[in-house]
């Protein structure tokens, strides 16, 4: 909480998506994703997805004036590298990237893909179950250079402390929740 007694960005965002995140986990969970490398793969085509769509924000200099180290933070390279590991060819469908310029609607889907950072350390354990690492078929999981809790809460501060407009990130994190569960639906089935 602020000292007016309001919700952070982040408290809101939290509060606001979560029915739509939760619906995206219990889908996904109920998968298997990880029982076996077949089944991974269509996890991994998920995140070449979600990590496309992010990519541009990584490199929006509005953006990186905003959150430290934001170029450091994308991923979309190491799925990239997953998926030559796997023997995976790039996903390709008539999905398209979002293409915003609005920081408070870019904000929104970075807050998703920043923040499953933080379940990926679980992901990863599970993936060396069935011979991945960090440092093959599954470097996209692998923490940031400031460790997962630290550079959520660099990314948690940063976007607090921006002006952004709340409703117009809101309603950007719960349409990226609802886009990444059609993208799963898409690879699973």
């Amino acid at each position: 909480m602020t000292d007016s007694g309001t919700l952070t960005l982040t408290e809101a965002l939290r509060q606001q998506t979560r029915e739509t995140h939760e619906k995206l986990d219990h889908y996904l969970t109920n998968l298997g994703l990880f029982n076996n490398i077949e089944l991974y793969k269509k996890f991994l085509s998920l995140q070449y997805y979600i990590h496309r769509d992010a990519n541009n924000y990584y490199h929006d200099q509005t953006l990186t004036a905003i959150i430290p180290d934001l170029i450091n933070r994308n991923r979309f390279e190491k799925v990239k590298e997953d998926l030559k590991d796997l023997k995976i060819d790039i996903p390709s469908t008539t999905f398209t990237s979002p293409n915003t310029t609005n920081a408070s609607e870019a904000v929104g889907f970075l807050y998703v893909v920043e923040g499953s950072k933080l379940g990926a350390n679980t992901l990863l354990k599970r993936v060396e179950k069935i011979g991945l690492s960090e440092n093959y078929g599954a470097r996209h999981m692998a923490p940031d250079q400031d460790g997962r809790g630290a550079s959520w809460k660099i990314f948690q501060n940063s976007i607090n402390q921006a002006k952004l407009d709340i409703h117009t990130t809101i309603k950007s994190a719960t349409t990226a929740f609802s886009q990444i569960l059609a993208y799963a639906k898409f690879v699973t089935t």
